[in-house]
């Protein structure tokens, strides 16, 4: 039996969830937080905002989705819609900021901004601001641990015993961070090129390894691995059907096997006029265009974009870098089993995945500007108060570093923190470790999550940015209209008709690869007429796609339709909205004027 969707009104959970949540942090949202903005915002404007809990976690939070739209739930339901998904991923907290800057954003605009207010009337918005606040809420914990996973449990190392060796904090400093032990059987050597970072020994250039790397910890199950087994879990975005590992260490027991993925599944099913959906995570195919190939045939699955469809990832994935100011293309790394890849393969939508910010991103984004400076040194910020101005504690290059590239890439984004973030790097640190007597042991590294989460300072421009985009991304999907109406009177009460529809929208009424997946329903015109009084065509007419930016198709038919002066018709596509309208008959007395 297919399992009923689950979404309550829940304005009396809000306030209780807000009463017990305790104190809101001081900078990204905890659940508590993000619960409280939400609300603010349904009373702020209840006509607009309304907050639903789709889900509840394993440790019992609301999963919240967020619908925002003018008009009655018909006609909402109807709409071109977009969905966005942040917080898919743990240890991604600026997504969550960013969507709930959106939503805080649209909300304000909506009676200064004419372009706000009509996307509302015309466009159904759903975000999820955070999908999986139980891993989220561990930036807030003490001792800060990095975990993209939720919290079900897993015997990672398959000994029999869940979740017995996690981390520790060694040198209470109340981070979980790395640590290195000497040791000539471990794989790394120091950078020679910058001594905090390690790499691994290449012994083709006669490097022999000093240091074994783990994370912080003692060996609790004393089998000689550390921390190989700790708390959860399961990575959201691994746990969708298309391309899904089975036995992946992180990907759960089987496809949508949380709660709080499933509910997303079945959500996206219930709301079939979603055309454009955004994720929020380690997933990205905007920084850098996806790769596209033909249909490989019925036989075997799509493994990659459509040859017909890339050119919109293109197109948008070019929109998006202007806008963050990213003069060329990124690296990205996607894992198997993301929702955003399972809403374009098997749901054929049009799904676009990024993190908002990380280091390579932030080094990208500084190299025009220090290009500049090396032409123009005079061009260089003295404002103290510059983030791009010269601190005193910034590294300089070493004299004698090497021509060896390896590592370049992490010493390039230490770089960078040592300029705008100093404390984003833990100095390594001797401790005398129980598991290694007689050896040297440091614990330090990168702090947890500052290489997935911009520092504070930068929040608030890089949600402006991309809420931007946002607005721009919504305003892209396919929206179908009545271009023409032609009636002929052929003889007394039999009339030809014909309706050209057109799609004013960006994006076709369905995808190459949506029509492939069979997910997207044909754009079709029904008159309202009995089927017997139709002597050519028929009562409902399929048409094909439409191509974006003013593609057409026309319905035709020939009817007998005695003692009516019109006909009314609706024409309905899944992703591009509905459209009613009335073909006025001629009188028998027009005949000749045809």
């Amino acid at each position: 039996m297919k399992r009923k969707l689950r979404a309550k009104w829940m304005w009396t959970s809000l306030f209780v969830a807000l009463l017990a949540g305790g104190a809101a942090a001081a900078d990204y949202y905890d659940h508590a937080t993000t619960t409280e903005h939400l609300a603010s915002l349904g009373r702020q404007d209840p006509n607009t905002v309304r907050v639903c809990e789709i889900a509840k976690s394993r440790e019992g939070r609301d999963v919240w989705m967020v619908e925002l739209g003018q008009g009655s739930d018909r006609d909402r339901a109807a709409r071109p819609a977009m969905l966005v998904v942040a917080g898919i991923e743990g240890d991604d907290l600026a997504g969550p900021f960013t969507a709930i800057s959106w939503i805080e954003r649209l909300v304000r605009q909506r009676n200064e901004d004419p372009n706000a207010a009509k996307l509302l009337e015309t466009t159904t918005i759903y975000v999820v601001p955070c999908l999986n606040p139980d891993a989220t809420e561990r930036y807030f914990a003490k001792p800060t641990e990095e975990i993209g996973r939720n919290g079900a449990p897993n015997d990672e190392d398959h000994d029999g015993l869940i979740d017995e060796d996690g981390c520790e904090d060694l040198n209470g400093d109340g981070l979980i961070t790395m640590m290195r032990v000497e040791d000539k059987e471990g794989r790394y050597i120091a950078d020679p090129n910058e001594s905090r970072l390690m790499l691994p020994a290449d012994p083709l250039k006669g490097e022999v390894p000093a240091w074994k790397l783990l994370p912080e910890g003692l060996d609790n199950d004393h089998d000689k691995r550390w921390n190989e087994d700790g708390p959860g879990g399961v990575n959201f975005n691994r746990n969708f059907p298309y391309n899904y590992k089975y036995f992946a260490a992180d990907a759960g027991l089987h496809p949508v096997s949380e709660t709080e993925t499933r509910a997303l599944a079945d959500f996206v099913v219930a709301h079939p006029n979603i055309g454009i959906v955004l994720t929020y995570g380690a997933a990205d195919n905007l920084r850098k265009t996806p790769r596209s190939a033909a249909s490989p045939g019925r036989s075997k699955p799509m493994e990659a974009i459509s040859d017909k469809d890339i050119g919109y990832f293109e197109t948008l994935g070019k929109a998006y870098r202007a806008k963050l100011g990213l003069e060329k293309e990124l690296e990205v790394a996607s894992e198997p089993g993301t929702f955003s890849d399972w809403m374009y393969f098997h749901r054929g939508r049009l799904s676009l995945a990024a993190r908002p910010w990380d280091p390579a991103m932030a080094v990208a984004l500084a190299k025009p500007q220090k290009d500049q400076e090396k032409k123009n040194p005079e061009a260089r910020s003295r404002d103290p108060n510059d983030p791009n101005a010269p601190k005193a504690e910034e590294k300089k290059p070493a004299k004698n570093r090497s021509d060896d590239k390896r590592g370049k890439d992490e010493r390039d984004q230490l770089a960078w923190f040592d300029g705008h973030s100093p404390d984003a790097f833990v100095a390594w640190q001797a401790i005398e470790h129980p598991d290694f007597p007689g050896r040297r042991v440091e614990i330090g590294g990168f702090k947890p999550f500052v290489r997935t989460n911009p520092p504070l300072a930068m929040l608030d421009e890089i949600a402006d940015k991309q809420g931007e985009f946002l607005m721009d991304l919504a305003g892209r999907l396919p929206r179908i209209e009545v271009a023409r109406i032609e009636c002929r009177l052929l003889a007394d009460s039999i009339y030809e008709i014909e309706i050209l529809v057109a799609n004013t929208g960006f994006l076709p009424t369905a995808l190459a690869h949506g029509e492939t997946s069979q997910q997207i329903l044909p754009t079709r015109v029904t008159l309202d007429l009995a089927p017997e009084c139709f002597l050519a065509g028929s009562r409902t007419t399929f048409l094909p796609a439409l191509a974006g930016s003013g593609g057409t198709a026309k319905a035709r038919c020939t009817v007998h339709a005695a003692d009516r002066t019109a006909i009314g018709f609706e024409v309905v596509s899944t992703l591009a909205g509905r459209v009613k309208g009335t073909v006025e008959l001629l009188k028998p007395d027009d005949i000749g004027r045809n």
